[in-house]
């Protein structure tokens, strides 16, 4: 499979940054030959290092980039998108295998009244790391995501707007990235995120190709098992839920199949450090219905949908036994 650092090299390539003997120096100074050494938040950083000090440019590459990046960059992951049967099924794919391009991000797409929003969040970042490589690494990433429609689905889909919380970069290149996407990017913003409106995303395709998509996410899958452990099963188990409230698939064999092991080892292991899945799922719930409420954007109804309750009632029922508890403070 095609790693992140990879994609960035042969975007730079194409881009005319760089050429292959430069490429070739970079993957061999910052570790990216095969076997190489180093922690891969630490490499990409390197990478982003290397492209941005010799020509002079800021965070603003990382959109630059990103418009030059194709889908045969992503290995099995973009793979995998093109056999999904709506934007919205393609978001979602992307969210539960994420860590297959970068190990500390979450992607979340959540329905609003009339749109959906895709959130993008580094959920660790290496304080290390200088902002503006962190920020280039960001725009990248969420420029990908919205070109997604057209090059790997050839949808005419656009986003609404794009959201960067990161101060706006020098003039230069990126700036044709607003006629090329079709949105307006505004900087400054809270979070990263992509808004769409929201029956384009809804809107399924017919396809013949789903054995391929089958055969693809039991690969995406086992790679995904293969991958050194990113933190502790519960935390792992919550990352999972999250990323899942809006659909409502929320039981334990869906979560298994996201992490990789069998409904029954998931649970041996939660059991194993004194925890519960159906604990996990309320904890989770929680926290998400006290974020929600707090922004004062939705009404109750919507929060008990984005939070994958089938019924209003039981979403109210359980805002009644979290304040008991003092949960919600």
């Amino acid at each position: 499979m095609v790693t992140t650092v990879e994609a960035v090299l042969a975007a730079a390539l194409q881009a005319g940054y760089l050429n292959m003997g430069e490429v070739r120096r970079i993957m061999t100074r910052t570790g990216t030959v095969p076997d190489g050494p180093g922690h891969p938040a630490r490499l990409r950083a390197a990478i982003w290092n290397e492209l941005l000090a010799p020509h002079d440019v800021d965070h603003g590459l990382g959109i630059t980039l990103a418009l030059n990046a194709g889908a045969h960059d992503f290995g099995v992951m973009g793979e995998l998108v093109s056999h999904c049967d709506s934007l919205l099924d393609a978001y979602r794919v992307i969210s539960r295998y994420s860590r297959l391009l970068h190990p500390d991000i979450d992607i979340r797409a959540t329905r609003q009244a009339g749109r959906i929003e895709i959130h993008y969040t580094l959920l660790r970042a290496d304080q290390r790391i200088a902002s503006a490589i962190l920020a280039a690494g960001q725009l990248w990433a969420l420029t990908l995501l919205a070109r997604l429609p057209r090059t790997t689905l050839g949808l005419d889909v656009t986003p609404l707007r794009m959201d960067m919380a990161c101060p706006p970069p020098r003039p230069g290149p990126w700036q044709k990235a607003e006629h090329v996407l079709g949105c307006p990017i505004r900087f400054g913003q809270k979070h990263y995120r992509l808004v769409f409106d929201r029956a384009p995303l809804e809107r399924r395709q017919h396809l013949e190709t789903r054995p391929a998509r089958f055969f693809l996410e039991e690969l995406a899958r086992r790679m995904l098992a293969e991958m050194p452990a990113q933190s502790d099963m519960p935390t792992r188990v919550a990352e999972s839920l999250r990323a899942r409230l809006p659909s409502g698939r929320v039981s334990v064999s869906d979560v298994a199949g996201d992490l990789g092991v069998s409904s029954r080892t998931l649970q041996r292991r939660l059991a194993a450090d004194k925890r519960c899945f159906r604990d996990i799922l309320d904890r989770v719930r929680r926290r998400e219905a006290r974020h929600l409420l707090q922004t004062g954007q939705y009404t109750k109804n919507e929060i008990s949908f984005l939070l994958g309750y089938a019924e209003q009632s039981v979403f109210a029922h359980a805002l009644r036994r979290w304040a008991k508890s003092a949960c919600m403070d």
